[in-house]
């Protein structure tokens, strides 16, 4: 698989050589073809935040199912949160060495999610309150879910893309976020990923 690096660096570095395959380093999306068969790395390092933030967005609006990693300083809470919730399916140090950099991208083409370990471990704890936020009320439940919502929740909970979700189930995509939106408001989630957490936290 190629990866393109979304950077204004000039040269990549030996990291990003030695981890990623037919690497090609870009400064905007301009004139470029977005393809499902690449890996999208954003440098917010090097980048204007908002400029790759819309990078972000157009991406994912071309096809949302595309992995996308962003890749930071200074990685925090908010910020992993915020990206992933946009689309993106990775959040890692831009220093991180090749062999972690490796196994981003393994995780992110095979439809996983990556967060640095220790943002992770806040993750699921976020995961563990809005469990436990459900539990102190009765109200809302996954019994509340129809069969056709369940089936549509487990398969975000799986990193499926809306499009992949229509496909299996035998539905439109118009159904699928028809499904999606009430999901979120009968679990009282916000977005994709705080949705796939509460699954994995409240099924297992």
């Amino acid at each position: 698989m190629s990866n393109t690096m979304l950077t204004l660096s000039p040269e990549p570095s030996v990291r990003w050589l030695e981890a990623l395959d037919l690497l090609e380093l870009r400064s905007s999306l301009q004139g470029l073809r977005i393809n499902a068969s690449v890996t999208y790395w954003l440098d917010f390092s090097t980048l204007d935040f908002d400029q790759a933030v819309l990078m972000l967005d157009r991406i994912v609006v071309a096809d949302e199912s595309i992995p996308i990693v962003c890749m930071v300083s200074f990685p925090r809470d908010e910020e992993a949160f915020a990206l992933l919730g946009r689309g993106a399916r990775g959040y890692c140090h831009v220093a991180a060495a090749a062999p972690q950099l490796r196994l981003v991208e393994s995780t992110v083409r095979s439809g996983g999610f990556w967060l640095p370990t220790s943002l992770m471990r806040r993750f699921m704890s976020g995961a563990g309150g809005l469990v436990s936020q459900m539990s102190d009320q009765p109200e809302v439940s996954f019994d509340d879910l129809t069969k056709r919502e369940r089936q549509v929740a487990q398969s975000v909970s799986n990193g499926l893309s809306n499009r992949e979700i229509a496909v299996r189930l035998n539905i439109s995509e118009r159904t699928v976020k028809a499904r999606l939106t009430a999901v979120f408001q009968k679990l009282g989630v916000r977005d994709r990923v705080q949705l796939a957490l509460l699954m994995r936290g409240g099924t297992s």
